[in-house]
C-alpha cells in the first residue's frame, strides 16, 4: 500500500481503526490481538477494518508505519539547515519524545518485539527506522565537520536515546508506587511526567557527543 493511498484514507474511521488496534496490540501483542476485538473498540464491523486495511499483517504494519512514518515527517520538517547540530540534535530527541508522548502504547509494542525478535516488523516499517536514523547520522557528520561532536555510530546513538525513553515510560508505574523508598536518597521528582525526562536526555547525551 503506497503512502499517498494511506494519507488518503486516514478520514475518523480508519484513525478509529488504527488507535484501537494499537491498544489490542500493546495489551495482546500480534500473536494474541483480535480482529474481532479491534473492531469492536473501534466501533465498526470486522470486515470494515478489512475493506478499509487490510488482514492483522497489514493493519499491524500499518500501526507503526503511522507513527514512525509521522516522526520522520515531523523531524525533518523542524529540522532548520541554520540551526546549530547541537539545536538539530535536541530536536530529534524532543521529537522522538513527542512520539512516545502522543502514542502511550507504543513501548509496549516495541518491548514485545525486541523479545519476539522483531519478527512483526515489515520492510516498510524498517525503512521507516533507517529515515531516523539517516537524520542522526546527518546531525553527527555536520558536527564532526564543524568540530563540535566526536566521531560515532548512529545507531548506538538513536538506541541509547530511544532506549532511556521506553525504559523511563515503563518504569513510571513501579516508580510511583515506590517513590517514598527512594525519596531523600535518589534526586528524583514524584509522579514526574514524560516531559521531565526530554531535557535530561539532551543535555547527556550531548555531553556525551561534545568533542
Amino acid at each position: 500500500m503506497g503512502d499517498k493511498k494511506i494519507k488518503e484514507k486516514r478520514d475518523e474511521s480508519v484513525r478509529q481503526i488504527l488507535d484501537a488496534a494499537m491498544e489490542v496490540f500493546a495489551e495482546a501483542g500480534f500473536e494474541g490481538a483480535r480482529v474481532d476485538e479491534i473492531a469492536k473498540r473501534a466501533g465498526v464491523n470486522k470486515a470494515m477494518v478489512y475493506y478499509r486495511i487490510g488482514d492483522k499483517k497489514t493493519l499491524y504494519e500499518e500501526v507503526i508505519h503511522d507513527i514512525f512514518g509521522d516522526t520522520v515527517e515531523r523531524i525533518s520538517e523542524n529540522i532548520r539547515d541554520e540551526l546549530s547540530p547541537e539545536e538539530k540534535f535536541k530536536i530529534y530527541i524532543a521529537n522522538l519524545a513527542k512520539t512516545i508522548a502522543q502514542h502511550p502504547c507504543l513501548p509496549r509494542i516495541m518491548i514485545r518485539e525486541v523479545a519476539s525478535g522483531w519478527s512483526h516488523f515489515s520492510e516498510i516499517v524498517v525503512k521507516d527506522i533507517a529515515g531516523i536514523l539517516i537524520i542522526v547520522k546527518g546531525i553527527i557528520d555536520e558536527g564532526v565537520k564543524k568540530g563540535v561532536f566526536i566521531d560515532v555510530n548512529p545507531i548506538v546513538v538513536h538506541l541509547m536515546a530511544i532506549g532511556t525513553m521506553l525504559l523511563f515510560n515503563l518504569s513510571m508505574p513501579v516508580r510511583e508506587k515506590f517513590y517514598h523508598l527512594l525519596e531523600g536518597d535518589i534526586n528524583v521528582t514524584e509522579n514526574a511526567s514524560f516531559e521531565y525526562i526530554v531535557p535530561e536526555i539532551q543535555r547527556m547525551m550531548l555531553r556525551a557527543l561534545k568533542v
